[in-house]
């Protein structure tokens, strides 16, 4: 067993500003070509704000669990999958980003993250028969339960390399659980994070100031499997 193989998950939650600030200001000179090439295509402010974030974030996280450089790693952008990491084809990524904040998961098996700031979202209402289980009653669940289900369903797509389509949410029954199940949902005062994937131990690495709260432990049927 390699020594990446025998690694447990690393997940950390950073701000974008805290990255951005870390990051080489010439961000040519770090990101890949497809990398570089994506970036230019992203002309709202705050999305590319989060994507440079996100991959500088990638490369800390990538040289801390191979005891590597963080720069020059070949990273490949891949529209609507996880990046690709060309010289280490085993590791497995996950990003994920919501508001001033910015996730990134590592491991040497498929690992699935969800971030999601806490903030109003009168919105999940209209996915109610999307999120709730078939046996459970319309209106039933309130936004913020919602908004679990939504972390914890985006999570377990994420770690297939799936896309949250209405059809996928729908086809996946969500239960909570008094002990570690499936997956865990971690919840401080600022956003919610759900993980998925062998191995993981622990709390993710997260903001000093971001106190969390005990986390949740979810099972998953895919009813197509």
């Amino acid at each position: 067993m390699s020594a990446a193989a025998a690694r447990a998950p690393l997940i950390r939650v950073a701000s974008v500003a805290e990255m951005l600030a870390q990051a080489p200001a010439d961000a040519q000179s770090w990101l890949s070509a497809s990398e570089w090439q994506r970036s230019g295509k992203l002309h709202a402010p705050q999305r590319r704000e989060h994507y440079l974030a996100g991959h500088w974030l990638l490369r800390v996280q990538l040289a801390r669990f191979v005891d590597g450089p963080v720069d020059h790693w070949d990273v490949v952008d891949r529209r609507s999958l996880p990046p690709l990491v060309r010289e280490r084809p085993d590791l497995h990524v996950s990003l994920s980003h919501s508001g001033p904040w910015i996730a990134c998961a590592v491991s040497a098996q498929s690992i699935g993250i969800d971030l999601e700031q806490r903030r109003s979202r009168e919105a999940l209402a209209n996915f109610d028969q999307l999120l709730r289980n078939p046996d459970e009653a319309p209106g039933s669940l309130d936004l913020q339960a919602l908004l679990r289900r939504w972390v914890v369903k985006e999570a377990f797509i994420k770690r297939d390399c799936g896309s949250a389509l209405p059809a996928r949410l729908a086809e996946l029954n969500v239960s909570r659980q008094n002990e570690p199940a499936d997956l865990t949902l971690w919840q401080t005062e600022s956003f919610l994070l759900g993980t998925i994937g062998e191995g993981i131990h622990g709390e993710p690495e997260w903001p000093a100031e971001c106190a969390t709260a005990p986390p949740e432990y979810w099972r998953v049927v895919d009813t197509a499997a």
